[in-house]
């Protein structure tokens, strides 16, 4: 269904919004992970402790694995678009998954702000 949608001449603006807000809350789920990840990475790699270049080493490898997550979800479809001369689509795509991610931030701000 999904691939139908993608290889029509002609994608729907609400799918193409649709697509990048999905796209922009998987990423902001998976930041939710890796920050939830550095939390518990606090106990396996404590700074006192002899392993602290593991513990260095193995957040460096997050990072660089994380760029490539947040580049395929955030600008992969957008670059297939463009692969296929979909310009108005891959543009469409990548405003509103950063639309989606902001809206996220600022509601999280908000959140913060009214509730303490």
């Amino acid at each position: 269904m999904l691939l139908k949608k993608l290889t029509k001449r002609k994608i729907d603006r609400e799918d193409l919004i649709k697509f990048g807000a999905i796209s922009g809350l998987l990423e902001v789920v998976y930041i939710v992970l890796v920050a939830g990840f550095f939390l518990f990475a606090e106990s396996l790699f404590p700074v006192d402790s002899g392993s602290a270049v593991i513990g260095i080493v193995a957040v460096l490898i997050l990072l660089v694995f994380s760029a490539g997550v947040s580049a395929v979800l955030i600008f992969g479809l957008p670059f297939y678009f463009m692969i296929q001369s979909k310009y108005e689509e891959a543009g469409i795509t990548l405003i509103s998954s950063a639309a989606t991610i902001i809206a996220v931030f600022i509601l999280m701000i908000l959140g913060e702000i009214f509730i303490y």
